[in-house]
Order: C-alpha cells, then sequence, then structure tokens
C-alpha cells in the first residue's frame, strides 16, 4: 500500500470524526500494510483536550505490547502534523515513520524535533523517526475548510483558520 493510500483511509476517518462534531484529525498506525490501531481527535465528546488522534492510536499500539524492534518499522500516518505533545510520544514510542499531510504552524512538532533534536539527544536510546510531508495536503486542507463552513466561528475555528 503507498503512502497516499494509506493516508486516504486517514481522511476516511478524520470525515467520520468530523461528522460526530469533532476536528477532522485521525491517525493510523501501520506495521507494513497492517492496522495496529486507529483513532480520531475526540475533545468535543469527551470534554478533553488530551484524547488527540495520535495520541489514542500510540496508547492502542502500546497496549498491544510490541516490541522497540517493531515499532521502528511501524508508520504513524495522520492528516495534520502532529503537535509537540504527539511527537513526542511518537519518539517514546519508538515509532519509526511519521507520514502527515497539512503542517500546523501554531504548534507542529516535527519542525521544532528537526530544528533541536541534534543539539540534545546525540546519546539516546530515543531516535528522531524518518518524516514525511505534504501526502494528500491539498485534500486534507480541503476537509477542514469542510469543517469550517459547519463551525466557522470561535476559538477552534479560528485555529483551524491557520490551517487553510
Amino acid at each position: 500500500m503507498t503512502a497516499e493510500e494509506k493516508m486516504r483511509l486517514v481522511l476516511t476517518l478524520a470525515e467520520e470524526g468530523m461528522k460526530q462534531g469533532e476536528l477532522p484529525i485521525a491517525a493510523i498506525i501501520f506495521y507494513g500494510d497492517d492496522i495496529v490501531s486507529k483513532a480520531y481527535t475526540t475533545e468535543k465528546r469527551e470534554g478533553r483536550y488530551l484524547v488527540h488522534a495520535e495520541s489514542q492510536a500510540m496508547v492502542e499500539m502500546d497496549r498491544q505490547k510490541y516490541s522497540i524492534k517493531a515499532r521502528n518499522k511501524m508508520q504513524l500516518v495522520t492528516n495534520l502534523e502532529p503537535c509537540m505533545m504527539c511527537f513526542g510520544t511518537a519518539i517514546h514510542s519508538f515509532i519509526g515513520e511519521i507520514y502527515y499531510s497539512l503542517e500546523s504552524p501554531t504548534d507542529g512538532g516535527a519542525v521544532w524535533a528537526e530544528k533541536t533534536w541534534g543539539d540534545y539527544h546525540k546519546e539516546s536510546i530515543f531516535k528522531l523517526p524518518e518524516v514525511y510531508k505534504g501526502i494528500l495536503k491539498k485534500e486534507s486542507k480541503e476537509l477542514f475548510r469542510k469543517f469550517l463552513e459547519v463551525y466557522p466561528n470561535g476559538g477552534v475555528s479560528d485555529w483551524v483558520k491557520t490551517l487553510v
């Protein structure tokens, strides 16, 4: 399965979350072509803020007790650049690769990690995942535009406007 095919599955899941009133953000963890775990952001439903799609997918993956060797071969695929919390969780979960569609200019963790990791982690068991960005970027932006049509105002909508 190509990165684009995997991202299409993520976008479908993100749209499912949006139909439930959530931000259209989803994540799927793959081991090869097999889905290990998947989630979409559930902040509205749960009334909590640490239930990002990526972190929920990684917690589920962790429950399955994969070895570090297997985790190094896994791919976290998400339609939005993981925030610093989720990117840090990916590092500490030993995820080998991260694929995302759209940059998150206000809180993206990938760019931050690329700029700072080497300066502080020369001798660490944790490794920076390989990062691939821009996969189906146009389609992800369109999903966020659809979100704004339904929710044009408010703090979350103001943040989504920074993405599109």
